[in-house]
């Protein structure tokens, strides 16, 4: 029988943001289509992880901007502020990554700034953002902070199933997400840098 964790994950995270955070809940998207995670595949030129797969089959991303074109703050509702991409932006956005590091001298920004073989997912207003490394070996699938200034650590979790674990964890038992805190405000989480990262 197929693990229903990520399933069951963020079936918590949406249920505790239904009953807190409203204007986070409104945010949520529809699952992508099999069309739609295909086309992102065949953009990246590479087969997206598994988990990040199944997470799309429940949300494509979250919304940023209203129908009115308004921003929504409480789209951002990830740990550190991050806004979950659509299968659309997973692409244009890791493809656009891609092409900076072309730019840039490879030798020191390749594996420590960005690498190929990274996926963002998540995104954060000034930048920054979620990714899961697609390289082989012991850290494959781990998920860390892209920071568009600084160096790229996968420190966060081992795995997008064990990040909403956690993720579901803290709202539930209103307790840290590593160095992060949440709370609601004006009907939004948001969550709060408690300690040094």
């Amino acid at each position: 029988m197929k693990n229903k964790e990520i399933e069951r994950s963020w079936g918590r995270v949406t249920k505790w943001l239904a009953a807190n955070a409203p204007a986070s809940y409104a945010t949520l998207q529809p699952s992508a289509t099999a069309t739609a995670i295909a086309s992102c595949e065949r953009t990246l030129e590479m087969a997206l992880p598994d988990e990040l797969t199944r997470l799309l089959l429940v949300t494509d991303g979250v919304a940023d901007f209203g129908t009115d074109g308004t921003y929504l703050p409480g789209g951002a509702f990830m740990p550190g502020g991050y806004r979950l991409l659509s299968s659309t932006e997973i692409a244009s956005r890791t493809l656009s990554l891609r092409e900076v590091l072309r730019d840039l001298d490879e030798d020191i920004a390749e594996g420590t700034w960005w690498h190929p073989e990274w996926v963002l997912f998540a995104q954060h207003a000034a930048g920054d953002g979620l990714a899961v490394d697609q390289r082989q070996g012991p850290g494959q699938g781990a998920v860390g902070e892209f920071m568009n200034e600084d160096q790229t650590g996968f420190t966060l979790a081992p795995s997008i199933e064990r990040f909403l674990s956690m993720m579901a964890d803290s709202l539930d038992k209103a307790t840290d997400f590593l160095y992060y805190r949440p709370f609601v405000n004006s009907g939004h989480l948001d969550w709060k840098t408690v300690r040094p990262r």
